[in-house]
């Protein structure tokens, strides 16, 4: 975790100075790996951190479920493309009208971000070859911003928002959403771990 040189140094509290905000963060998630021993769940580890140093931590994480045969789930905002391709699997999240949830599998066996672009582009979406992945699929699904959208193309009118912006403004998230989630049911995938969940249900 890139401690090495504080390891001599007190913690520190609001009011005695010590190490950096950066350096708690990687502490903490240090303590959750040594005391947790098979699952390990992380809110945001790379929060606060540089892009390098994001990297690292994610890259032990990942170092940890290969190696060490643990199972770590996290949330992640924004990852670099370096960080995203330490991941095994992905879980989008979108709070707005209760959609379902859904998930893109990658495969190590297939180029980093293979399946997951992939996907996108089968379901009409695909991602501009100079964006980042995780930029792109957060966008598709991202509505907050809907109703700031459909104002602007009432304002610009419709060809000067297609000529100034992102495509994706022309589409109402909801409906790629739902895309998306017609797609992702009718994957394989999707029914090996509808099958996996009601095996698990039915043991507990």
């Amino acid at each position: 975790m890139g401690l090495q040189d504080c390891a001599d140094r007190l913690i520190g509290n609001w009011q005695l100075r010590g190490i950096s905000g950066g350096e708690k963060k990687r502490l903490s998630i240090s303590m959750e790996i040594l005391t947790h021993s098979s699952l390990l769940s992380l809110d945001e580890p790379t929060s606060g951190l540089d892009s390098a140093v994001s990297f690292f931590v994610v890259q032990t994480l990942s170092n940890l479920t290969e190696d060490g045969g643990k199972t770590i789930i996290t949330s992640i905002h924004q990852p670099s493309s370096q960080v995203f391709a330490l991941f095994d699997n992905l879980f989008l999240l979108s709070a707005k009208n209760n959609v379902p949830n859904y998930v893109v599998h990658r495969s190590d066996l297939r180029p980093k971000f293979m399946l997951s672009r992939q996907f996108f582009a089968q379901a009409g979406h695909p991602c501009p070859s100079k964006r980042n992945p995780p930029n792109h699929f957060l966008h598709c699904i991202n509505s907050d911003f809907d109703k700031v959208a459909a104002t602007l193309m009432g304002s610009y009118g419709k060809h000067e928002i297609q000529g100034l912006s992102d495509p994706l403004m022309n589409v109402n998230t909801t409906k790629i959403k739902e895309t998306l989630i017609e797609k992702y049911r009718c994957l394989e995938y999707a029914m090996r771990i509808k099958a996996k969940i009601r095996e698990i249900s039915s043991i507990v």
